[in-house]
């Protein structure tokens, strides 16, 4: 970005090879024979939120606080001259509830001059006959600004074929064949009312990370904070689960749903009162969940990481505690290769959760696992089941990530907490907890078993380097 070349030029050479950009250097790693399209990682490990905040000096400063990284703006000179004096983080250009009439050709060269400047959000949840318009607008910004990102955010697979006009896997595929997306996202909300969770989410995330890594895309997990009259109120377990979750099925970075009340955002995104503020559906009650006028027209949504008065909601300092988490995790999570993913199953549940493999054991049709014997609570009757991940770095060490998926509604991380033991086979000698404090590795002693005993919170994790 910094040395500008002919468009021409650059369609010419990534017609030929592929390369490897980190934003943040600015300069190719790595060159191959392949034709790929241009490869980009986002440094700092990203987290954004489709509604952004305020352009305020105090709602940048929450922003921040609460662990995000990546504003969204319009290109807008007035816009970006109150950023640039109180944003210090990365910023992409917004098309979406798109007033004032500007399209991606004006999005191309605002500001292009700006290392922070990585790229532009296109749109949300396209049905598929709409993506040949939209490859239209990715081809022309990447011919422009090939070391920029576009991003399209997909609609999850519960969506009707009458509604996408495909299948959805017609629809993924045609997504990632036309677009060839650096980064993608797809908005699966898990979290249900009555107790229900969706039964498509860790389907649409195995799709989501097959189906990109194929097509040398890397994952925004997203991640439900808000609520409605279909949705609960998320809890702190709700939120550290769906977190972990994206992580251990190889995102690259975060994509909220929302930081800022999306009634407030969006009638001032859109110019126009199209929502009107319920003054209590911010108010919180943890017997009662979130209460409501009932009867209300209104179309109700809950708080997010701000509330309806523009105010820290109640989920805030869960949000700040959960992104500073992963924050500490993805200098390593960037560089790591998602292997594989296996669910282990929580007390009596007779089948593995939809579009997921279940661990393997020696008693099962032969079968043997890498490195882990066993996983399991010391009460084995509060146990919901485990994600355990499989990723190995640039050396091809392997790590793994085990996920406790204990969570649900006004459940804190600590109600969820699980003492749990990991069993691993005789060739792990040594295992290497990598901290989501500070990011170090920090050496763990097995016990004479080989097996390792620590407490997993309410849909918390833990991230392992193993030598052999």
């Amino acid at each position: 970005m910094k040395h500008r070349i002919s468009p021409i030029v650059i369609l010419l050479f990534i017609s030929v090879v592929g390369y490897t950009l980190n934003i943040n250097n600015k300069s190719p790693e790595t060159l191959t024979n392949k034709a790929v399209p241009t490869e980009i990682t986002i440094k700092p490990f990203p987290i954004l939120s489709f509604i952004p905040p305020a352009l305020t000096g105090q709602q940048l400063a929450w922003y921040a606080e609460a662990g995000f990284n990546v504003m969204m703006i319009h290109p807008d000179e007035k816009d970006y001259s109150t950023l640039k004096k109180y944003w210090k983080g990365n910023w992409m250009l917004f098309k979406e509830f798109n007033y004032k009439g500007y399209d991606y050709k004006s999005m191309a060269d605002f500001h292009v001059e700006d290392p922070k400047r990585i790229g532009f959000f296109l749109g949300d949840e396209p049905k598929t006959y709409q993506l040949d318009d939209l490859k239209k607008q990715f081809d022309f910004l990447r011919s422009k600004h090939p070391t920029m990102i576009s991003l399209v955010n997909l609609f999850p697979s519960y969506v009707s074929q009458s509604v996408l006009q495909s299948s959805y896997r017609e629809y993924v595929d045609q997504y990632f064949d036309k677009l060839r997306p650096a980064y993608a996202s797809l908005d699966n909300y898990p979290n249900y009312r009555l107790g229900y969770e969706g039964t498509t989410y860790y389907h649409d995330l195995e799709i989501m990370r097959e189906t990109a890594q194929k097509n040398n895309c890397k994952i925004l997990g997203f991640v439900q904070v808000y609520s409605s009259d279909a949705h609960r109120d998320v809890s702190d377990s709700d939120l550290a689960w769906q977190v972990n979750s994206l992580l251990a099925y190889g995102s690259k970075g975060l994509f909220y749903f929302y930081f800022r009340h999306p009634v407030v955002a969006i009638n001032e995104l859109t110019n126009s009162e199209l929502m009107k503020i319920n003054k209590k559906d911010s108010v919180y009650d943890f017997k009662q969940g979130r209460i409501k006028v009932p009867g209300s027209n209104v179309y109700e949504f809950g708080s997010g990481v701000l509330n309806a008065q523009d105010q820290k909601g109640e989920r805030f300092n869960d949000v700040a505690r959960i992104n500073a988490q992963a924050l500490a995790w993805g200098e390593t999570l960037i560089n790591l290769k998602s292997l594989k993913v296996r669910h282990i199953l929580g007390f009596n549940e007779p089948f593995p959760p939809v579009g997921t493999d279940e661990f393997a054991t020696k008693n099962w049709a032969g079968v043997d696992e890498q490195y882990i014997v066993k996983i399991d609570s010391k009460d084995r009757t509060q146990n919901r089941g485990y994600i355990l991940s499989y990723f190995e770095d640039t050396e091809n060490r392997p790590y793994v990530m085990i996920v406790n998926k204990k969570h649900g509604e006004n459940m804190s991380c600590e109600e969820g907490k699980l003492a749990t033991v990991i069993s691993f086979k005789s060739e792990i000698e040594k295992v290497y907890a990598v901290s989501n404090i500070n990011g170090k590795e920090e050496p763990l002693k097995l016990d004479k078993n080989n097996s390792l005993e620590c407490d997993i919170s309410g849909g918390g994790a833990v991230l392992l380097r193993l030598e052999l």
